[in-house]
């Protein structure tokens, strides 16, 4: 049996609504993105199509069977009860992928912007006979902040008049810039950061590999959000926040550990690291302002505020990698500098 590590409230509400016999027909999974929602979103969906072999309720989570003819038919993205709506390839090449791997395999740069009305309208095919194997049909939008204008109203007419033993899970990251029409038809399901021991049980499963020091890096990192955390993987976020730290601590005024910090990762190898730097930098500075325990002076506050700046627009506008992180450092020791004058 599987379990769905954290966000207990969520799968406490949907299934209580499910075993009341009072469950919506859409979902709005609401929050930050990073948290698990579309991993809640498969857990869901696995439920409700495998819900006809439940066990009796306790009141509490999915209690999932890895075993089962859904579960099987889900991992080789062949359940003709489910439909997972993502953005697509940009390429014919990237799209073969996609089909043959899952979208999950692709980068970034790989998708296309939007999901298209021509996703939306494919699933009038699902709607158009009954539920073939399961009680339900379950349809995962991730995430429907994706959604082009015409999709979002092609999606509305099915929400209005939803197919019987349908339901929609739409992975949302910012439920207020959807259309209002939409949000009135859906029950919002929010989620909340990860505490710390949630956070070190998804790092610890999903990359076994880490060591201690990276493991409590990464959850400092993660900020309760386990997908930010795995971004950091590979990056060697344990030494880089070691460095970032002692020059927050000491000033650097020799500016070694700037200059190592710097060198480290301004060679072309170091992009994902660089970037995960520029990700976590800011951040660092908050923590030890709030660490004195004084009240953020407002020298701190614009030191904190310019490299927040620097870090968003370091990589659009093609700044000199060197160049950035040398300057964060320096910002970073005037932090200790600041420290020595109060």
């Amino acid at each position: 049996m599987t379990s769905f590590i954290g966000h207990d409230k969520a799968q406490r509400i949907f299934r209580q609504s499910f075993d009341k016999g009072t469950l919506h027909h859409a979902w709005i999974l609401a929050g930050p993105k990073g948290l698990g929602k579309a991993g809640f979103a498969k857990q869901a969906a696995q439920f409700l199509l495998d819900s006809d072999i439940q066990r009796p309720s306790d009141g509490g989570g999915f209690d999932l069977d890895d075993e089962s003819q859904g579960a099987k038919l889900l991992a080789a993205r062949s359940h003709p009860d489910f439909r997972l709506v993502q953005r697509g390839g940009k390429t014919d090449k990237e799209e073969k992928k996609a089909r043959e791997e899952g979208v999950d395999s692709l980068e970034e740069h790989e998708l296309k912007r939007n999901i298209s009305i021509a996703q939306i309208r494919d699933l009038q095919s699902l709607f158009a006979t009954q539920a073939s194997i399961s009680t339900y049909r379950v349809v995962v939008i991730d995430a429907i902040d994706d959604l082009e204008r015409g999709g979002a109203n092609a999606l509305l007419k099915n929400l209005e008049e939803p197919p019987k033993h349908t339901v929609f899970l739409l992975v949302s990251h910012a439920p207020e810039r959807l259309l209002p029409t939409i949000r009135s038809r859906c029950q919002i399901l929010r989620f909340d950061p990860l505490d710390d021991d949630q956070m070190r049980q998804v790092l610890s499963s999903t990359a076994p590999e880490l060591d201690e020091a990276e493991l409590n890096a990464l959850v400092a990192a993660g900020e309760g959000s386990p997908g930010r955390s795995l971004q950091y993987v590979d990056a060697g976020l344990a030494e880089l926040e070691s460095l970032a730290r002692d020059i927050m601590r000491t000033g650097d005024k020799s500016n070694q550990i700037k200059n190592d910090l710097a060198r480290k990762l301004s060679l072309k190898a170091a992009t994902p690291r660089y970037q995960a730097f520029l990700a976590r930098a800011p951040s660092l500075m908050a923590q030890h302002i709030k660490s004195t325990g004084n009240k953020p002076s407002g020298n701190a506050i614009e030191l904190w505020r310019e490299a927040s700046n620097l870090a968003a627009i370091a990589s659009p506008k093609a700044l000199d990698n060197q160049a950035v992180i040398f300057r964060l450092g320096s910002l970073m020791g005037s932090l200790a500098q600041r420290d020595e004058r109060a």
